[in-house]
C-alpha cells in the first residue's frame, strides 16, 4: 500500500489564512502586555500605599516613646500623604491608559475583548488608595 502526499503532509494554508492567525495572536499578545503593564503600576502603587499609610502611623507611635516626643510627625505625615497621592495618581493613569488601549485595540481588531482582570484589580486598589488617603487626611483610625 502506497502513501499519498496528502497522508504525509498536512493541508496547506493560504498566506491570508496564516496571516489572520498571526494577527489575532498579535492582538492577544498586545492585550496581555497591556495587562502586565497595568499590574506593574499596581505593584508600585501598593508599595506606595503601604509606606504612605505606615510612615505616619510609625511616627505617631514614636512620639509616645520617652525622649522622642518631638519626632517630626508632620513631616512624616506629609511624606506619607505624598506617597498616597502619588499612588492614587499612578493608579488613575493606569486605569485610564488600560481603558483607552483596550478600546483602541478592540476597534483595530474588529472584535471586543472581555474586561481585564488586571483592570478590575487596579480599580479595587485605586478605591483602597483613595480610602487610605482620606483616612490620613482626616486622621481617622487608630491613634
Amino acid at each position: 500500500m502506497e502513501l499519498d502526499d496528502e497522508d504525509i503532509d498536512p493541508p496547506r494554508l493560504s498566506n491570508n489564512e496564516l496571516a489572520e492567525g498571526r494577527t489575532s495572536l498579535a492582538f492577544e499578545r498586545s492585550r496581555l502586555a497591556s495587562d502586565r503593564t497595568t499590574m506593574g503600576y499596581m505593584r508600585t502603587a501598593i508599595s506606595l500605599i503601604g509606606f504612605g499609610f505606615s510612615i505616619p502611623a510609625l511616627f505617631r507611635v514614636l512620639t509616645e516613646v520617652p525622649g522622642l516626643e518631638n519626632a517630626p510627625i508632620e513631616r512624616a505625615r506629609f511624606l506619607g500623604l505624598f506617597m498616597l497621592v502619588l499612588a492614587v495618581f499612578m493608579l488613575s493613569a493606569a486605569v485610564l491608559q488600560q481603558v483607552v488601549f483596550l478600546r483602541r485595540l478592540a476597534r483595530t481588531a474588529g472584535t471586543s475583548f472581555p474586561m481585564s482582570v488586571a483592570l478590575f484589580a487596579c480599580m479595587a486598589v485605586l478605591a483602597l488608595g483613595l480610602f487610605v488617603t482620606v483616612n490620613v487626611l482626616m486622621q481617622i483610625g487608630p491613634a
